[in-house]
Order: C-alpha cells, then sequence, then structure tokens
C-alpha cells in the first residue's frame, strides 16, 4: 500500500506543472509587454529589469482600442442578451415537453454542436442579403439559440417543479411573464455563469470580424491586434502591451463573478 505522504507529493508536483504550463504563457506576454523593443530583440525570454510603461499608451493609441473597446461591449451586450434569451425561450417547452417530437428537436440542436459553421454559404447568404460589412450582420453571425446554454438551461428547467406552471396558470400569469418573473430569478446561477461565459467568448471574437466585417470604425476590439503585425515582422512588446489591455476586461470581469459559475455548477451537480 502507497504512503499517504507519497500520494500527496505527487498531486501537489502535478498540479505544480500544470500551474506552470498555464501561467507561464501569460508571464511571459506581461513580461514582454514591459520591454522596450531593443531589449526584447536582444534577450526575448529574460525578466524585464526597467519597467517600460509607454508601451501600453502606444499600443492603446495605434490600436484605435477606445473605438474598438466601444464596439466589442455593444456587440457583447447584444450578442448575449439575445443568445440567452433565445435559448431560455426554447428550453423551456423543451423541457416541460409541449409537443411530440421535443426529443427529436432537442437532440438537432444540440448536434448542431458538432457539425461545421457553414462559413462559405452563410457569407455568401449575408452578401446577397445586404448584411456584409454590417453591425447587425456581424451579431447574427454569434447569436445562438443552442449549443451548452440550450443543453443548461434544459436540464435545470426539467428538475423546476411543475407546480409553478400549474398555480401561474390559475393565478392568470402569462407565458412570457412566468418565464421572465419566476422561470428567470430560480435560474439566476445558470443564466449568470452562461452570460459570463458568452461575453468571454464575443469579446475574444476575431474570426468572424476577418470574414464579415471590412470598415474600419465596425471592428471589434480583437482586430485591434493586426496593426502590430507587418510583412516581415511583427512589433511585439507593442502587441503583447494591447493583448493584456484586451484580456484585462474580462479577467475582471471572470474574477468578480466566478462564483456564479461555481453556484451553477454545484446547483446542477446536485439537481443531476
Amino acid at each position: 500500500m502507497k504512503s499517504p505522504i507519497a500520494l500527496n507529493v505527487v498531486r501537489y508536483f502535478l498540479v505544480a506543472v500544470i500551474i506552470i504550463v498555464f501561467l507561464f504563457p501569460l508571464f511571459f506576454i506581461f513580461n514582454t509587454s514591459l520591454k522596450t523593443e531593443y531589449d526584447f530583440i536582444k534577450s526575448p525570454i529574460s525578466i524585464v529589469t526597467n519597467i517600460h510603461l509607454a508601451n501600453y499608451i502606444d499600443a492603446y493609441t495605434k490600436a484605435k482600442l477606445d473605438l474598438y473597446a466601444l464596439n466589442s461591449v455593444f456587440f457583447v451586450a447584444v450578442v448575449v442578451a439575445v443568445s440567452l434569451l433565445l435559448s431560455l425561450f426554447l428550453a423551456f417547452p423543451l423541457a416541460r415537453r409541449f409537443f411530440k417530437s421535443t426529443s427529436f428537436i432537442y437532440t438537432a440542436f444540440i448536434a448542431g454542436m458538432f457539425l461545421p459553421s457553414g462559413t462559405i454559404p452563410m457569407w455568401q447568404m449575408f452578401l446577397r442579403a445586404g448584411l456584409y460589412d454590417t453591425r447587425l450582420g456581424y451579431m447574427l453571425t454569434m447569436i445562438s439559440g443552442g449549443g451548452i446554454t440550450l443543453f443548461l438551461f434544459v436540464s435545470y428547467i426539467k428538475y423546476l417543479p411543475k407546480d409553478f406552471d400549474e398555480a401561474a396558470s390559475i393565478d392568470g400569469c402569462g407565458y412570457i411573464r412566468y418565464i421572465l418573473t419566476i422561470i428567470v430569478p430560480l435560474m439566476k446561477p445558470a443564466i449568470s455563469s452562461m452570460a459570463i461565459l458568452s461575453a468571454i467568448g464575443v469579446w475574444n471574437e476575431v474570426i468572424n470580424s476577418i470574414i464579415y466585417l471590412s470598415t474600419d470604425r465596425l471592428f471589434p476590439v480583437t482586430r485591434g491586434l493586426y496593426v502590430f503585425r507587418g510583412q516581415y515582422s511583427v512589433q511585439w512588446t507593442l502587441f503583447t502591451s494591447a493583448l493584456v489591455i484586451v484580456a484585462a476586461p474580462m479577467v475582471i470581469l471572470y474574477i468578480f463573478l466566478q462564483r456564479f459559475i461555481i453556484d451553477s455548477v454545484i446547483t446542477g451537480g446536485l439537481k443531476f
């Protein structure tokens, strides 16, 4: 029988290795962002000695992060709100089995998570519909009522007592009012966690912005990072500074709201 002390040593060692693997790239980016271009070229992996905070000011100005950040905030607010509402109003009838083909529809939505996005036909459709290079078209590529959000919402609603439905119906509560005033408060952990994860995904999105947007004033904040890439080189110190600026809002948001994700996982585990 193995010693408990030896097992603990192995566990802590593995945890330490995992932490280093995940944190080293973040440390490297932050360390590079504080160097001058000369110091980085001289020794890319050395720890910074002379802190150069001007990189952040130059990166913020050159990448137009003020304009692009406002665009991203708008995209995040609209996409997350619409996606959560679509998932919620779709999840309730699926969870309550209001029609016979509920299982088939639910399976089809879940299967859609594993299918290609269909970028080429979607791009042609948007071009013909006049949605190419528009805010609406770009947001439509990210709005979704399915995926993991639908899966989690259906799982939550299945375990909410149906007595609430009957009581609301007797009191004359309408369908939309019932969902917004009764179901939403009961699903606060799930909705909060999905809102955070969806917001991070929309904020960090870059592929669709390259494909569906061509006007500079419509770009999200991630497109500002491309200004530091030249034909033959990359301005690494400014690029990493811009990366830190772009990532900071979502990191701060996650730190303060991570308890909702934990509550969602714990509550979901207890329900299952």
